[in-house]
């Protein structure tokens, strides 16, 4: 295991550098036109740059290239990243169409998998029958965990806070599996997407200062955290040196990754697109119980951190694949029977009584 000064060096200096880059492109993003205007659908005040992907990226970037070893993998990745992010900003300020996105994420991920062979092949124990080896299925599957996770990220950024705190939270879970393991340069480099994370967090809040203006993410913040969390995924979960069982990355991306999936299954049912907007996500919901946003994240902060604790459980007591793979299953049910239900019967409000909660 390194030594606290080597992972917290690199962490602060991500951090420092996305503090710079956020005070520096935020003029450059209002003078462009880089910027989320208020809609029917979004309530807030005023045009807000949408430049915390591209501040995260140059902080990854640059405490990378200051303290991670120069490898060919990490170059591939970076350069990935950096086109994903382009994307990301050119649909932020153009609005580019659900077809032109897929097309050039599936393009990116290429790069990912076939350069720096980074793809998901071993599921593990899963159904206890044996280890699920997908072979050549898992190139195609990996292009579909790429593009689930960039999507989930997105459709979870819905209220301050929210996107910030869950990327947070998957990137510090990832970052104690690899310390349970030893697993050295995948340590830092979950630490440094976290703490780039941090000051976009501050500033979506309104934290820092009393009069600071607040940022968001944008969909180059979400296409960069998607792709980073398939790639720290399969690098953690595959290989004789895995730090993790496949189930436990489920585990780990639990709170965005059930949300898209109860949602893409109300759609459907309701005969609508998987991609048409609607107000169903559980902060909506926590949103119509009552609850005011600064509450409901809350809520859905500790209800992720509750779930990525019971996956690095897991591994630390090495339970089987398959008891924690039907386990995520059955709460992935409970979860969606409760978002369905829940302004019936209350349920949610009764386990996070209004008054109790900040």
């Amino acid at each position: 295991m390194p030594t606290l000064y080597l992972m917290l060096f690199p962490a602060l200096t991500a951090f420092l550098f996305a503090l710079v880059a956020i005070k520096i492109i935020k003029p450059i993003a209002l003078e462009v036109g880089l910027v989320d205007a208020p809609s029917e659908r979004k309530k807030h005040s005023g045009n807000i740059p949408l430049i915390g992907g591209i501040s995260i990226f140059l902080a990854v970037l640059a405490a990378t290239v200051i303290w991670m070893p120069n490898t060919q993998e990490l170059r591939l990745y970076l350069i990935a990243s950096a086109m994903m992010v382009f994307i990301g900003a050119v649909d932020d300020k153009y609005d580019l169409s659900v077809g032109v996105r897929l097309v050039g994420q599936l393009i990116i991920a290429s790069l990912m998998i076939y350069g720096v062979g980074a793809y998901i092949q071993d599921l593990g124990n899963i159904f206890n029958l044996g280890n699920v080896d997908l072979g050549w299925f898992g190139i195609p599957f990996t292009y579909f965990a790429i593009i689930v996770a960039i999507n989930a990220f997105n459709m979870i950024d819905g209220i301050d806070g929210l996107l910030g705190s869950l990327s947070i939270n998957t990137f510090t879970a990832l970052a104690v599996l690899f310390i349970y393991q030893g697993q050295e340069g995948f340590i830092n480099y979950a630490l440094i997407l976290a703490t780039a994370i941090f000051p976009y967090l501050l500033f979506n809040l309104g934290v820092p200062f009393k009069n600071t203006k607040k940022i968001f993410m944008g969909d180059a913040g979400a296409m960069f955290i998607g792709l980073s969390v398939v790639w720290l995924l399969s690098e953690g979960s595959q290989g004789e040196t895995r730090s993790f069982s496949a189930v436990t990355a489920l585990w780990i991306t639990a709170v965005p990754l059930m949300d898209m999936l109860a949602i893409v299954i109300r759609r459907l049912r309701k005969g609508h697109s998987p991609f048409k907007p609607d107000r169903d996500h559980i902060h909506h919901i926590l949103l119509r119980l009552g609850y005011n946003p600064r509450q409901a994240l809350i809520i859905i902060s500790i209800l992720a951190a509750l779930l990525s604790s019971i996956g690095i459980l897991g591994e630390v007591y090495n339970i089987a694949d398959s008891f924690m793979f039907a386990l995520f299953l059955a709460v992935f049910g409970i979860y969606h029977y409760v978002l369905r239900n829940t302004e019936r019967h209350n349920f949610i409000l009764k386990l996070f009584p209004k008054n109790k909660v900040l």
